[in-house]
């Protein structure tokens, strides 16, 4: 998923796009720099073989002018033997009731029965290769990352691009419909414009006193104290982080991390960067760096080391080498899993693509001399869930994250080819599928906006419709909600849990005034799996699953920039929620490791795949169940009441009052209730009887 540049501030905006570059530069438009719009190039259907680029949000926006030069770095999906089959097996590995069950894939398995062929997969990276554009492979064979200036993109593409108005602000996309020889076996391409349609769910607390919730009293809330009393707090298990920005010395140890536990006297894990780029495994790496290799060298690379906060003078030409500040959402997904599970290594998978191109003040965009720019001229790169695409590809290459959490999505209803259709995948539910397939457990951050994740594209204006967040919409995910987790100075309940909703907090993400909540609703491309379907009478996927602490009013505490002296400061948001559930579930993979009758044997015996089918057999135990869904492979130990907090207060209604630009309506949004609801999912799960619930392991 290609995302713009990381916003700074205490909303931090940015996170995956459909269609976004990672810092791709442009040049003035022409005919009244930028301020007017003229008539569009018509985006017609031109050469032999178009293919899905983004080209219907591109069509909403007014075009403003002929781009002058700048870069772009793409994921370039290339033909598959059997995308669906893919996705239908990855649904049937995580199900117990199914003859595939936890018959985990190999990366070299999902290329040989489903991606790519290799003659195919080497005629993508050879054409573009021919063109002088950076190509890195991957041995699932679905996708290529693909790098380099407009110039050689408009070559290599057939069409020009242009400067076009998206979100108050210009950005880079084709004027034309982007083509090539049918022979060139691609069937799209993630990364063509050049601007962010998603966001990060993270929430940075304004209040300056509130320092957030300590690691223990979380994990005591939600009980993880109880499984590491046990002696399970992840120690066996990688869980992975998909990286929106970087963390300050994570190959030896996060300096903020090691704040955090200094600072609340906790423990806290092994957190580990993962470069997307071709290198050996090996210590530094957690082992990972596998099975990526270089068509045409020169295209990912480690990132450049973490600065003092600054920011981008031009954020659409970003220079990271200068000044690249440690990301407060990564910090938060980091920090969350290594304290509430410190026995777990955290793989945090960071991406960078270093100079593509130099934008001279003088001369405009122009090659690097010998690789790099001189002193007097910007270079164009990408960075973190600007190229994030580059960073799942990764996980799904190296196999070594066993489960895996994102905090950014996407209003679905602007995915167009990222998405695709249930017949016809995109590239985003292929990435989620192989990590499935892989035996991969995903945790996604179910939004800020609670339904209402749409807004105007030219604008960026809420929209006030209802529509849910992408990928936490795909069925090989687990949504994750919010809830107000009401605690005392040692963790310990002292009311009852609620929504993450306007009726427990001024929360939100600025989106209606900041007063909506955990993210919920229905998406209307996905139908409802098998275990949906049966215990809540969906027809098409509903979303969250579960939820856990996200209301910034009840956040964890992170720390960010410790090395400058910073202080500790609250947060929140649903990204906050999915690397806790992360954490949770890598707490359950260690107690199956350690299983005779869970762990399958083999290397990866001990993974479960996607945990919603069994969250809802659980659930399917109980009278609030509107059907029965008792998988014959899995018998739940404990029932519903027992493992997870029905929560039943709290609404995510939005409340524009004070927000600008208003949203077009003032919609009503979903309530909590008794069962199931579009607000908290199942509700809240507890750790330790989570675990007793799907390994039998006792816990007291």
């Amino acid at each position: 998923m290609r995302l713009s540049i990381r916003a700074a501030g205490a909303v931090l905006a940015g996170a995956l796009a459909l269609s976004a570059c990672g810092g791709g530069g442009h040049g003035s438009p022409t005919g009244g720099g930028g301020a007017s719009v003229i008539p569009q190039p018509p985006i017609s259907a031109g050469g032999a073989t178009p293919f899905a680029w983004g080209q219907d949000v591109v069509s909403q926006l007014p075009y403003l002018g002929p781009a002058k030069g700048g870069g772009l770095s793409l994921a370039v999906y290339v033909r598959m033997r059997d995308p669906r089959g893919l996705v239908e097996y990855a649904r049937s590995a995580s199900d117990p009731s199914s003859p595939d069950y936890r018959h985990w894939l190999t990366p070299q398995q999902i290329a040989d029965t489903y991606g790519a062929s290799q003659a195919d997969y080497q005629a993508a990276a050879n054409y573009f290769a021919g063109y002088g554009l950076k190509v890195q492979a991957w041995p699932q064979r679905e996708a290529l990352a693909v790098s380099g200036s407009l110039d050689q993109f408009s070559r290599a593409f057939g069409t020009a691009f242009g400067i076009y108005r998206f979100r108050g602000k210009e950005i880079v996309a084709p004027t034309g419909s982007p083509h090539f020889s049918a022979s060139v076996p691609v069937v799209g391409a993630v990364g063509m414009m050049s601007a962010s349609v998603a966001r990060t769910y993270f929430i940075k607390n304004n209040n300056a006193q509130f320092f957030g919730y300590s690691p223990q009293q979380i994990s005591t809330g939600l009980d993880y104290s109880g499984a590491a009393n046990a002696g399970l707090n992840g120690t066996g298990i990688n869980v992975g982080i998909i990286g929106t920005g970087p963390i300050l010395n994570a190959q030896g140890g996060d300096d903020d991390t090691t704040a955090l536990s200094q600072y609340w006297h906790a423990a806290v894990g092994k957190v580990v960067q993962v470069n997307a780029s071709p290198q050996p495994a090996s210590t530094p790496n957690g082992g990972t760096g596998t099975g990526a290799a270089d068509y045409n060298p020169s295209g990912l690379a480690a990132p450049p080391p973490v600065t003092a906060p600054c920011q981008q003078t031009n954020p659409m030409l970003p220079d990271y080498t200068t000044c690249n500040p440690e990301d407060g959402e990564a910090q938060l997904d980091t920090e969350s899993v290594a304290s509430l599970a410190p026995g777990a290594t955290t793989l945090f998978y960071l991406a960078f693509n270093p100079v593509e191109e130099c934008f001279d003040p003088t001369a405009g965009f122009v090659p690097p001399t010998k690789g790099a720019c001189t002193s007097s001229q910007q270079p164009v790169q990408a960075e973190g869930l600007n190229i994030a695409d580059d960073e799942i590809q990764q996980a799904i290459a190296d196999n070594a994250a066993d489960t895996l959490s994102l905090s950014y999505g996407l209003p679905e209803n602007l995915g167009g080819s990222y998405i695709g259709t249930q017949s016809q995948p995109g590239l985003g539910p292929i990435e989620f599928a192989s990590l499935a397939a892989e035996g991969i457990a995903v945790f996604v951050s179910s939004g800020d906006n609670g339904a209402w994740e749409c807004f105007d594209p030219v604008t960026g204006a809420p929209l006030g419709i209802a529509c849910p967040s992408y990928p936490a919409t795909d069925p090989s995910v687990v949504a994750v909600g919010g809830i107000n987790l009401p605690v005392d100075e040692s963790g310990n309940l002292i009311g009852e849990i609620a929504a993450w909703a306007d009726n427990t907090t001024n929360g939100g993400n600025g989106s209606f005034g900041n007063n909506v909540g955990s993210g919920g609703g229905v998406s209307t491309i996905f139908t409802a799996p098998s275990w949906q379907a049966k215990t809540i009478g969906a027809t098409m996927r509903e979303i969250p699953d579960i939820a856990l602490d996200a209301d910034p009013n009840t956040g964890p505490s992170i720390f960010q920039n410790a090395a400058y002296g910073f202080a500790p400061y609250a947060s929140g948001g649903t990204s906050a929620a999915a690397p806790e559930a992360a954490a949770q579930w890598a707490v359950v993979l260690q107690a199956c490791k350690a299983s005779a009758t869970c762990n399958t044997g083999g290397p990866t015996g001990y993974r479960l795949g996607d945990p919603a089918p069994l969250f809802y057999a659980i659930y399917a135990t109980s009278s609030l169940a509107q059907g029965k869904y008792a998988p014959s492979g899995f018998t739940p130990h404990l029932t519903y009441s027992q493992v997870f907090d029905d929560v039943i207060y709290g609404g995510n209604q939005a409340v524009p009052s004070g927000q600008t630009p208003a949203p077009a309506s003032t919609p009503s949004g979903y309530e909590s209730g008794p069962g199931y609801d579009q607000v908290t999912g199942l509700g809240a799960p507890f750790t330790g009887h989570l675990v007793q619930a799907v390994t039998g392991t006792k816990v007291p």
